[in-house]
């Protein structure tokens, strides 16, 4: 009885031994693991670029200039969550100011959280979405030219050394505005040398809403849009 008990089991562990080791390619946790490699858990970039204003912001400010620092938790080698900060300044167009001796400059920094979803991994290209809601400040400062003087000024530990004549300026007003704004866009990334640092380019579309502003003709809307166009380093 004892014979035939352990013939038995020896027919069923040969018999369950392949289908064991067939069932082994489908696991699902490798993937995965292969993807986590590529793409570190907690991660930051940093670069900078060209802002550029469009309908009504492009119609009043010049294309500026940006600088861009974020921070990003992955859940996945596909998803994560990135929070972001970015500064960017303008000149306002020579059309619009009609006074000659008024010039003025415009400040647009933001705060966002954002999904971030990658389309492809960077092995050594990839591809990336990103979107989300932020709080963006806006600020335009004119001044008025009234004349010159001649200030004198020399310190080598500044880097600073003249006496040409100069511009002397009143501010003429500051304003300012907080308000909640939307963006999204797409970047592309190259890993450098196969190690954990990667160069990105990313161009983004930025919407921002406004509440009414008092003017002559009435309440209007002075709402936003911009789109920075930035190049740096994910690590």
């Amino acid at each position: 009885m004892r014979l035939i008990s352990a013939v038995a089991l020896g027919v069923i562990v040969l018999a369950g031994g392949p289908s064991a080791q067939a069932a082994e390619p489908d696991a699902p946790l490798q993937p995965l693991q292969e993807e986590e490699n590529w793409v570190p858990r907690v991660g930051f970039n940093i670069g900078g670029g060209l802002s550029i204003p469009i309908s009504d912001a492009g119609d009043r400010f010049q294309t500026g200039g940006s600088f861009q620092l974020g921070a990003t938790y992955s859940f996945s080698g596909r998803f994560g969550v990135q929070a972001e900060y970015l500064y960017s300044s303008y000149d306002i167009q020579g059309d619009v100011l009609n006074e000659t001796s008024v010039e003025g400059s415009h400040v647009m920094q933001y705060g966002d959280l954002n999904a971030i979803y990658r389309l492809a991994l960077p092995r050594p290209f990839g591809v990336y979405f990103v979107a989300g809601p932020g709080i963006y400040y806006r600020r335009v400062t004119l001044v008025e030219i009234e004349g010159t003087a001649v200030v004198p000024y020399c310190d080598p530990w500044l880097y600073v050394c003249y006496s040409d004549a100069v511009a002397v300026g009143d501010v003429l007003g500051s304003r300012s505005r907080t308000d909640f704004g939307l963006n999204a866009g797409v970047g592309v990334t190259l890993r450098i040398m196969g190690g954990p640092i990667n160069l990105y380019a990313e161009a983004r579309y930025h919407y921002i809403f406004s509440g009414d502003i008092d003017t002559p003709e009435g309440p209007k809307q002075a709402t936003g849009q911009y789109v920075p166009i930035v190049f740096g380093f994910r690590f």
